[in-house]
């Protein structure tokens, strides 16, 4: 076909069709219309459809994110790169009221022989502190025997008996303290439980003061305030005494010696000594307002860490000098192993006590090891007896070394290498006899106290110390605290030991820090809205890093030369009551920087926020909160019940004896 031959055709086909298309919009005027106007959609659409598609689907994402979260929604951690997570040093757990079975790992156990705790008698075990900081604590405690002890002691007698078991009692008390506190996540403490304590304080001393003009009646007005809620050991300072003896009392079990509580004349002394001598002054150090200011500097001021000047002492055992034995003379209580084995009587009471304490095994092992020297030490031994001497080492090695060994018993590390490679038998014989009879000294001891006829209940009432003397009256009262409250006999008291965790719902520092913000600082009603939606993202944040911060400046707090210092003031402010005091001038100056540091710490944002005025009112209210004796003290012994319970959860099981604790009249 001819190329306009074919171009003709194409013009009329053209034609044709616009003929047609006007004539179709002559007979349907609408569906042209209708035509034109799907036509326009559809360029539209295709040029703006991305513009649409991001319309509608943040439409859906808004109305999905409104269905799907709730108040109670939170993200997660959106720092990634900072994670806390607590230090676990494997620590043996204690069994006070018992022993761990060595089969299926219960207490009291019926079914399997128990097994022998050695940390139960020695929870100084494997713990090591720094040779400065033991020595510190050494030097308070010391303190502690020259102070209350050796004055009225040594007019009886020169024997060191009592002093060294005394001794062992400290050392064992210690030693649990610090078992327990490894145990526990402490920044987790502080953010979910003491701090929600504190925000009911806080409450308090806010409402406190709208009824006062002068802060000079602040204190007097919060513990108006508190009502029956203060705490019993605020009515009086006798009734803080009581308290803290009733307190020592609750813990002796977890805290002292298995069985040493049989001993009442012991246990009345330790407590009197703890509570009225130890706690009860240390607890008057802690809620000092200079104590207070000092420790708040340390915390908020954001200055490098004063670095130590001399390097890292030893680690050294804990308190194991502290715990050396004084006394030269033997003691005509004690038996020694040999005269328990000579004499059958003694010897069998004394299975009897093994078997219940679960350690047998023990009293074995010196058997077969006697029997092993006696073997040993004869002179010219044969190749055969040396192979079956060779053979009992390897049998003593396989029982009472081997981890696996249902009867292991814990040796000191040269011993249990000496007996694998077989050097035992050439260099140091003598050795095994030495070791032979360690782990029985305190059993030897408690046995003696167990074969002892039980002794009637005296019907006396109880012995104290504290006589209402002027003497007792004037180390019982002093300036700073007065009587504390200073409540009568007669005042309402209500029983409710869990008040500050019952009726706060508020979780995590997020939510104090909202709380603190509307209560104190009373931030306007946009910033709390806009805190409350950004809750959903942040919270989990905060509340890990929170966490982290914590735990860095605890590392910083407990650094060798900080605790030190730590210490040693708290062994002046309990012992050194001679030395002068700190001046009026250094405490003021000390509370003047407090201040400034608190106002320093607020970020410039949130100043901006709720301006120059608020935020001085707040944080003048907040220091001037903590500048009160009698009101520290009672945040300190709410805080303290919580840290009690905490370290010592078997409290919670004895809810009765909880109880009487604050129920004692």
């Amino acid at each position: 076909m001819a190329p306009w031959v074919r171009t003709l055709g194409e013009k009329l086909k053209q034609r044709l069709r616009l003929d047609v298309g006007r004539e179709i919009c002559r007979q349907y005027p609408m569906f042209c219309s209708l035509l034109l106007c799907l036509s326009a959609a559809s360029l539209l659409l295709n040029r703006y459809l991305h513009v649409l598609m991001i319309f509608w689907s943040f439409v859906a994402g808004v109305v999905t994110f409104y269905c799907s979260l709730g108040p109670d929604s939170l993200l997660p951690n959106i720092f990634f790169t900072i994670k806390y997570k607590p230090k676990q040093l494997g620590l043996q757990e204690l069994f006070p009221q018992g022993r761990s079975c060595a089969v299926c790992g219960k207490v009291k156990c019926k079914r399997h022989r128990p097994a022998l705790l050695l940390e139960n008698y020695q929870p100084w075990l494997d713990l090591k502190i720094s040779s400065k900081v033991d020595a510190s604590l050494s030097e308070v405690l010391e303190l502690v025997l020259e102070n209350f002890i050796y004055p009225w002691y040594r007019d009886v007698t020169d024997d060191e008996s009592f002093v060294d078991e005394l001794r062992i009692m400290l050392r064992f008390f210690a030693s649990v303290l610090i078992r327990r506190i490894h145990k526990v996540d402490i920044p987790s403490i502080i953010t979910k439980k003491l701090l929600k304590a504190a925000m009911k304080h806080i409450e308090v001393i806010v409402k406190a003061s709208q009824k006062v003009e002068n802060t000079e009646f602040l204190q007097q007005a919060a513990l108006e305030e508190y009502g029956p809620e203060l705490h019993v050991a605020l009515r009086s300072r006798r009734d803080e005494l009581h308290y803290l003896r009733k307190l020592t009392e609750l813990l002796f079990p977890y805290i002292l010696p298995p069985k040493a509580t049989d001993c009442r004349s012991l246990t009345l002394l330790l407590r009197e000594i703890l509570s009225g001598s130890v706690f009860l002054p240390s607890l008057d150090f802690l809620a000092d307002p200079d104590t207070v200011n000092h420790l708040l500097i340390i915390f908020i001021d954001d200055t490098p860490p004063e670095k130590a000047t001399e390097p890292p002492s030893p680690l050294v055992p804990f308190l194991q000098k502290f715990a050396e034995p004084r006394n030269k003379k033997p003691s005509v209580l004690k038996l020694e192993l040999k005269q328990i084995r000579e004499q059958q009587d003694l010897l069998f009471r004394f299975m009897n006590f093994l078997k219940q304490e679960g350690a047998v095994h023990v009293l074995q092992i010196c058997l077969t090891v006697e029997e092993f020297n006696d073997r040993i030490l004869r002179p010219e031994l044969s190749n055969d007896e040396m192979l079956s001497l060779h053979e009992e080492l390897q049998k003593i090695y396989k029982t009472y070394c081997l981890d696996e060994s249902i009867d292991k018993i814990r040796f000191d590390p040269f011993i249990v290498e000496e007996i694998q490679k077989r050097k035992i038998i050439k260099s140091v014989p003598g050795k095994l006899i030495k070791e032979k009879g360690q782990h029985l000294e305190p059993f030897i001891m408690n046995f003696i106290n167990s074969c002892e006829s039980p002794k009637a209940k005296p019907s006396k009432p109880e012995l104290t110390i504290l006589s209402p003397t002027s003497e007792n009256n004037k180390k019982l009262f002093n300036d700073l605290f007065k009587n504390n409250a200073n409540r009568a006999e007669n005042t309402e008291r209500k029983q409710n030991q869990n008040y500050f965790m019952e009726m706060m719902t508020l979780e995590g520092v997020y939510d104090y820090l909202m709380y603190v913000g509307r209560v104190v600082f009373r931030v306007p009603d946009w910033l709390h809205h806009l805190l409350m939606g950004t809750r959903i993202l942040f919270k989990n944040t905060l509340e890990m890093y929170t966490d982290y911060y914590l735990h860095c400046k605890l590392e910083q707090l407990f650094q060798e030369h900080r605790l030190v210092s730590l210490i040693t003031l708290l062994r002046d402010a309990v012992f050194c009551e001679n030395t002068e005091p700190r001046s009026l001038q250094d405490k003021q100056k000390r509370a003047k920087q407090t201040f400034e540091e608190m106002m320093n710490y607020i970020p410039d944002l949130i100043v901006k926020c709720i301006g120059e005025e608020a935020k001085y009112e707040s944080i003048r209210l907040l220091f001037d909160g903590l500048q009160q004796p009698v009101l520290n003290k009672q945040l300190t012994y709410v805080l303290l019940d919580i840290v009690i319970q905490e370290l010592f959860p078997e409290l919670s099981k004895v809810q009765k004896e909880v109880t009487s604790v604050t129920s004692w009249m």
